[in-house]
C-alpha cells in the first residue's frame, strides 16, 4: 500500500508523462539498511513527445535532506525525488531478467557503482521538458517535493568544472 505522498508522486509522474510506467522495481536491498523504507523506481518508456526512457524514484523524499540556506532568508526544500533520462537506444529491461540491467543505474548512483567510470553525480533541474511542472509535486497546498534529474559525472568533467569555479556551473549543464 502506498502512502498518500507516494500516491501523489505516482499520479504526478503519470500526469506529466501521460502514461503508466511499464514496470517498477524496489531499490536493491543491500543499498539500504533493513530498517529503512524502500525506494521504488518507476520506468516510463520513450514516446514521440519525450523520446527517452524515464526512470523516476518514489520514496527518496521519505529521507529528509540537510537543511540549507538558498539566499534571501529562504531554505531549500528538504524532500527530493530523482529521475534519470536515458537514450531510447538503450535496451531497458526488468532487472529480474538481467542482473546488470540499465534500470539499476539510478540506484547505483547512490553508491557510485556505475562501472567505476563515474566519480559522482550532478543534480539538475530537468530542463528538457516543455513545462516546468515536472519539478514540483505538490502534496498539500503549501508543501511540495522537488524532483531533480540525476546525471553521473566523470572525474575529468568534474575537474574541468572545479577549475572554472562558480562560473563553471552553467558550463557544466551546457556540456550535457
Amino acid at each position: 500500500m502506498k502512502s498518500k505522498r507516494q500516491q501523489k508522486l505516482y499520479d504526478h509522474y503519470k500526469t506529466v508523462f501521460g502514461e503508466e510506467p511499464i514496470f517498477s522495481l524496489k531499490l536493491k536491498k543491500y543499498v539500504l539498511p533493513t530498517d529503512m523504507k524502500p525506494i521504488t523506481t518507476l520506468v516510463f518508456k520513450p514516446t514521440d513527445e519525450m523520446p527517452f526512457w524515464k526512470l523516476c524514484t518514489i520514496g527518496a523524499s521519505d529521507y529528509l535532506m540537510p537543511e540549507r540556506d538558498i539566499g534571501f532568508g529562504r531554505k531549500a526544500n528538504r524532500r527530493n525525488e530523482y529521475m534519470m533520462l536515458i537514450s531510447p537506444d538503450v535496451d531497458i529491461r526488468n532487472p529480474s531478467d538481467d542482473e546488470d540491467a540499465p534500470t539499476d543505474w539510478l540506484s547505483d548512483t547512490i553508491d557510485m557503482g556505475i562501472d567505476g567510470k563515474y566519480c559522482g553525480t550532478v543534480l539538475l533541474l530537468p530542463e528538457i521538458f516543455k513545462t516546468p511542472k515536472i519539478v514540483k509535486c505538490y502534496v498539500s497546498e503549501h508543501k511540495y517535493i522537488s524532483i531533480f534529474q540525476v546525471m553521473p559525472i566523470t572525474r575529468e568533467l568534474l575537474s574541468k568544472k572545479l577549475r572554472k569555479k562558480v562560473g563553471g556551473i552553467y558550463w557544466l549543464m551546457e556540456q550535457f
